[in-house]
């Protein structure tokens, strides 16, 4: 596995990004105030991070003349999906190990719809798709099936193929939108530019010596072994957020990994509340009863979602929705038997879970 650290941000995604942040509560200004709330620090302490970026930010909202409703198509975050529906549309835009602004956005506009539909499927499989389905999405039909059969309202599943049916012409709007919107961007580029210094400085000699092993510690990230090659690229409108991008197109495995130029600076402080809302998530996965029961019948022996249907006496589909939780907080993991996803008892994790809440409550 190679990885690189890529110099320069991709404007289409910062760009995205920014329109994103502002129409669903989490700009710069916003996770400013946040902190300065939660953790009780003094505003001047995080001018220096924060000011410049509110600065661009404010400046390409306030400046940007854009249809309401079609910036809210596809920028707002529907109640139950990851995301936004712009992101679909730039996935492969935003996996350049070259980023070109300009050219990027013809890449937009030439975007073809067999590329958008291996994208869709499978961003949409790895989002939504139980843990054991082994199935694949390869025409229009089994796209329309798999939408509907997914756990979100049916507007939103409509707002969905409605995207993919007007596939051209969206584009072609998101393609105006992320130009003005990115060339907004780069007129003032050079009052936050600052920070990719800032972010190369922290992270080029650590991952040079650490190589994989800093990306998964600093990141909480795993890496997959099939991976060949990932590209770090950095992000300013992020601030102290990641975003992972998966190949799916490529015959080599191409993974592209967005850091918030902020995410250094900030760590020590939302490493505190990270570890706090971990426990918590963790105190209430345990006290579901049926969770709790999944884990005790895991911890006799690994089993496959049918198995603990049949036990408990419940649906796969209720099984698979418990399992999301359980490996979310990383108690339970799987592992592939031929054609048949297991389900384990993660030990390591749930001793060090125990140790962590010993440690923070008893010590």
């Amino acid at each position: 596995m190679e990885i690189k650290l890529l110099r320069e941000p991709n404007i289409v995604n910062e760009a995205a990004m920014l329109l994103y942040n502002s129409r669903n509560g989490e700009s710069c200004s916003e996770l400013k105030n946040a902190i300065i709330k939660k953790f009780s620090i003094d505003a001047d302490v995080l001018d220096n991070c924060f000011n410049a970026i509110i600065e661009i930010s404010d400046y390409v909202i306030g400046s940007l003349n854009a249809d309401e409703k079609l910036l809210e198509f596809l920028f707002a975050r529907h109640s139950a999906m990851k995301g936004c529906f712009a992101f679909y549309l730039i996935h492969d835009i935003c996996r350049r190990a070259t980023p070109d602004f300009e050219a990027d956005i013809m890449r937009l506009r030439d975007l073809s719809k067999p590329i958008f539909f291996v994208n869709l499927s499978s961003m949409l499989i790895n989002d939504y798709a139980p843990a054991d389905w082994d199935g694949d999405i390869t025409n229009y039909a089994e796209l329309f099936s798999f939408v509907e059969g997914m756990p979100v309202p049916p507007d939103e599943k409509f707002e969905l193929l409605r995207l993919y049916n007007g596939f051209d012409t969206y584009k072609n709007l998101l393609a105006d939108i992320l130009r003005d919107a990115g060339r907004l961007f780069l007129e003032k580029y050079d009052v936050v530019k600052h920070y990719i210094s800032w972010f190369l400085s922290a992270t080029s000699e650590p991952l040079a010596t650490g190589g994989e092993k800093f990306v998964e510690q600093n990141y909480d990230l795993k890496l997959s072994p099939a991976l060949d090659v990932l590209y770090i690229e950095p992000s300013i409108v992020m601030c102290n957020s990641t975003r992972y991008l998966m190949s799916y197109t490529d015959e080599k495995v191409y993974d592209f990994f967005y850091v918030g130029v902020l995410f250094e600076p900030l760590k020590e402080i939302t490493d505190t509340s990270t570890l706090e809302d971990k426990m918590c998530r963790g105190l209430r996965t345990l006290g579901d009863m049926r969770k709790f029961e999944i884990l005790r019948l895991l911890s006799e022996g690994e089993k496959y979602g049918q198995q603990l249907a049949s036990l408990l006496d419940l649906s796969t589909a209720t099984i698979s929705h418990h399992m999301a939780m359980l490996m979310e907080c990383g108690f339970v993991e799987i592992k592939r038997n031929s054609n048949r996803i297991y389900y384990c008892l993660n030990r390591k994790k749930l001793r060090d879970f125990i140790d962590e809440l010993s440690q923070t409550l008893l010590s």
